[in-house]
Parts: C-alpha cells; structure tokens; sequence
C-alpha cells in the first residue's frame, strides 16, 4: 500500500467511516452507565462535589480568596481530568479494540476516534459545571465561553495524535503503558492545575516547557479572563500539526505488524 492510499484509507474514518467510531464510543458510554438512573450526569455531579470539598479544604490550607481560588481550581480540574482520561485511555486504544482489529479491516484511527469522542462526551458533562459556577462569580462572558469552546476544539487535535502514538508505541511495547500512567501522576503535580504559576517562583522553566500548561491554558484562560489565549494557541496547533505528522508517520509503518502485536 503506498503512502497516498494509506492516508486516504485512514481519513475515511472521519469521512464515510466516522458512523463506527460515533457508535462504538456511545455503546461504550451506554455500557459503562447501564441501569443507572442519571447515567453520564454522575460525572457532573461527582466533578461539582469533588471540586467544591477541595476548594474549601485548599483555599483554607493556602490561605487563598475562594472566590478567585475556586473558579480557578474548577477549570483546572476539570481540563486535567479530560487530558489525564484521554491519554491513558488513548494509550490502551489499539489494545482494548483487539477483538474488533484481529477480525475486521478498518482504520487504526477508528479506535483513537472512538477514545477522543468517548472522552470528549464525557468531559462535556462536567465542562457544564463550569458555566454556572463562573456566572456566580462573575467571570464569564459570552465571548470568553466561545474561545473555551475553539480551545477545547484545539486541545482534542493535538491530544488525538498524541493518544494514537502512545496507542502504537504500547501495543508493542505493554512495559510503556504502566510507565506513561506513572508520568501524567508526576506531571500533575509541576502543572498549574491547584496552584497558581505566579506561586511557583524561580521554576519558570518548569511551566513554560510544559506542554499540558498551554492545554489548560487553552481553556481556562478564557473562561477565566474572557481573552484569547493565542500564544498558547499557535503552540498547541503547531505541536498538534507535528503530532499528526509522527502519529500518522508510525502508524504506516507499522501498519502490517499491529495486528500480530495485540
């Protein structure tokens, strides 16, 4: 199969083929809430709960104003949990679809498709907090909601590439999924996500090379601010760009021995 046909056959699963991905992604949200009676709004009220005990214990610890502290944790939290779900479920995608892979023909992207789309249903569902929440506060505007929304649009294109990367890397080599679930653990504690970067004096370095800081940025910014991120835009949608460029590179190269590793 030369290069051409290869991309042609993996775009078809947003083309013609994204009916397979849309569906499995709702059978898997279905499946995980089956004969509960909220179904996925279980995640929104376990994000309001989990969000409103930690802003009261942490605005007290750090001796903080909860008015700016817990609209600033909510969006935090609430991002990190998206990014954090994506990439460990994006990296276990090519293993968990073996079933579907050893036995039917179609896109390696269907299965990365039916991770993103899975996940960004579900982060929707506590996304919605945030909205109330800030118009309680007073910090939402209709144009800082709109720029969160071309945000999280720019945070699933680069978290996409980046999960059918870690996806392929994992399928053949099973010691890197423990060892990427271990990482986003200790990345979580160097991102702005419960503290402030203007707290972290004298490691500017640490946040500025942090690419997860620009993710969040993304969303929060706006919703917080009511501005734009661009800076943090033009970084993510380069890096998401050359993300596409390596994810798309390893899986033509690998497109023959996927099938054999899971």
């Amino acid at each position: 199969m030369t290069i051409k046909g290869f991309l042609k056959r993996e775009f078809s699963a947003l083309s013609d083929g994204w009916h397979a991905w849309y569906l499995l992604a709702l059978h898997d949200i279905k499946g995980r809430y089956r004969r509960s009676i909220i179904g996925p709004f279980w995640i929104t009220l376990t994000s309001l709960l989990f969000i409103g005990g930690l802003g009261l214990v942490y605005s007290r610890l750090l001796n903080l104003d909860l008015k700016e502290y817990l609209p600033f944790l909510a969006c935090g939290i609430v991002v990190w949990t998206f990014i954090l779900t994506f990439i460990n479920e994006g990296a276990s995608a090519i293993i968990n679809s073996a079933h579907i892979i050893k036995q039917i023909s179609m896109p390696i992207l269907t299965h990365i498709l039916r991770v993103a789309f899975r996940n960004t249903l579900i982060f929707l569902h506590s996304w919605i907090i945030l909205i109330p929440l800030l118009m309680w506060y007073g910090y939402l505007t209709w144009f800082g909601l709109l720029c969160s929304i071309l945000g999280i649009v720019l945070v699933v294109f680069a978290l996409t590439p980046f999960a059918a990367l870690l996806a392929v890397i994992c399928a053949r080599y099973r010691d890197v999924l423990p060892m990427v679930t271990s990482a986003m653990q200790l990345l979580f504690f160097i991102t702005p996500v419960m503290w402030h970067p203007a707290q972290l004096a004298g490691l500017s370095e640490v946040i500025r090379y942090n690419p997860f800081v620009y993710l969040i940025d993304l969303v929060r910014e706006p919703m917080l601010n009511g501005l734009f991120p661009a800076a943090s835009a033009g970084l993510v949608l380069g890096m998401g760009t050359a993300l596409w460029g390596i994810a798309l590179s390893m899986l033509f190269l690998n497109r023959k021995h996927i099938p054999y590793w899971v």
